[in-house]
């Protein structure tokens, strides 16, 4: 092939025909007679980018190029790298001194005058080339005028990643071109120190750190609302739970990301709703409370006090007018008292000698578990002449008087 393109590129002219041998020789040829003990090699001499083709009875290079039109002289040298004895496709080169440029790492280092190829130039030169350094001109080919030479030394990087150091050797000075040397891919959202378009220089070192992206689901609790409602029906302080609060499911997707293998940073990416949550809904009473203590829906009695009883921290009133303490029995059966009052919770049985009938009461119990509230005197029976009992409480049942039993009472006379 290179043969060709040296035919090819540069002038070809015929030696004189005034050479017997070779005109014996074409026309033994062109007459298609041969000689059986001799034989025609045909030969293109090239000299300073011109060449000369020979036909000699001889397959002796030297021989060859003495029959050309170029001179051979002492300092010129003879390449015989693609002469082939057969006369297929035979070229010699005749290479003449010439002054040769070595441009070592860009800069101008040294002119040598030499015959023959760019590897003799740079073994003149005292260049030596390591494996991996360019040069622009292969050693091989011959010297012509006006020749440089341009050498590219490779400088070494040390690649991190994957948890290894690589050093390379390489003239490419860019990240992405060191980095394909180095044999390493990198991922769509690896990152790279310097930036992959980067340009480096001597002993540079390159970090790669692998980056993944991992989607994660986890299902949380989602809070319930509370709705309050009033109902002017019930005391302020009377509350209950007309519909439990149950707690709803969601599903929170994460995106982690990890470089190196090691968790850098969690984001939230989207949340669904897999259950909804119910509404808790409190009703609560918006009737004024008649008891400041907020035992409304404690107090046994059925009778609404006048006006507001204001009560202490442990459920007595604030204001009265006397206090009597005693023992006390629970009654019921429905009737009417002994002074005209239907009998019902509110209404209780007293000794009229020491409370008189329609007094205003607030009795409780010693031990504050029974609130039998706001209460009017209408009532006696047999324990006051006995004098067993300070006050015989009405209930509504007979559960309720076996209940409660006998026990001690405080009974407030309010103001």
């Amino acid at each position: 092939m290179l043969f060709r393109m040296l035919l090819s590129a540069f002038k070809v002219r015929f030696f004189k025909a005034k050479n017997v041998a070779i005109l014996f020789a074409l026309i033994l040829l062109c007459s298609g007679s041969a000689l059986a003990a001799d034989r025609v090699v045909v030969t293109d001499v090239l000299c300073d980018n011109e060449i000369e083709r020979v036909f000699s009875f001889s397959d002796d290079p030297g021989e060859i190029a003495e029959k050309s039109g170029f001179s051979l002289e002492e300092k010129d040298k003879l390449l015989t790298d693609y002469f082939d004895s057969s006369g297929k496709g035979s070229l010699l080169i005749i290479a003449k001194e010439h002054d040769v440029l070595i441009y070592d790492g860009g800069k101008l280092t040294n002119i040598v005058t030499v015959a023959g190829t760019i590897g003799d130039a740079l073994e003149k030169a005292g260049v030596k080339l390591g494996d991996d350094d360019k040069i622009s001109l292969d050693p091989s080919v011959g010297i012509g005028e006006n020749m440089a030479v341009y050498i590219e030394r490779a400088f070494p990087v040390t690649v991190k990643c994957d948890g290894k150091k690589i050093r390379v050797n390489t003239t490419e000075n860019t990240v992405s071109a060191i980095l394909e040397k180095a044999g390493i891919q990198l991922g769509t959202d690896d990152l790279v120190s310097p930036k992959a378009e980067s340009n480096v220089k001597g002993k540079a070192v390159i970090t790669v750190k692998r980056v993944e992206y991992k989607t994660v689901k986890k299902t949380v609790a989602v809070n319930y609302e509370t709705v309050v409602e009033y109902d002017d029906s019930l005391y302020e302080e009377q509350v209950y739970v007309k519909t439990p609060g149950v707690k709803g499911e969601q599903t929170v997707y994460y995106q982690k990301q990890y470089i190196d293998g090691t968790l850098k940073k969690t984001v939230e990416e989207k949340t669904e709703l897999t259950k909804a949550p119910v509404t808790k809904v409190v009703v609560r009473g918006s009737m004024p409370s008649l008891y400041g203590g907020g035992v409304a829906n404690r107090v046994i009695s059925q009778i609404s006090p006048p006006y507001r009883i204001d009560l202490d921290e442990n459920n007595r009133p604030v204001k009265y007018r006397k206090k009597l303490v005693g023992k006390a029995t629970a009654y019921c059966g429905g009737g009417t008292t002994s002074v005209g009052y239907s009998a019902q919770p509110g209404i209780i049985a007293v000794d009229p000698k020491k409370i008189p009938y329609g007094s205003q009461m607030f009795v409780i119990s010693a031990d504050g578990n029974y609130i039998y509230g706001y209460c009017i005197a209408g009532d006696t029976g047999g324990f006051a002449r006995q004098n067993s009992a300070i006050a015989d409480l009405y209930m509504d049942s007979y559960a309720q008087c076996m209940q409660f039993g006998r026990r001690n009472v405080e009974i407030y006379i309010l103001e």
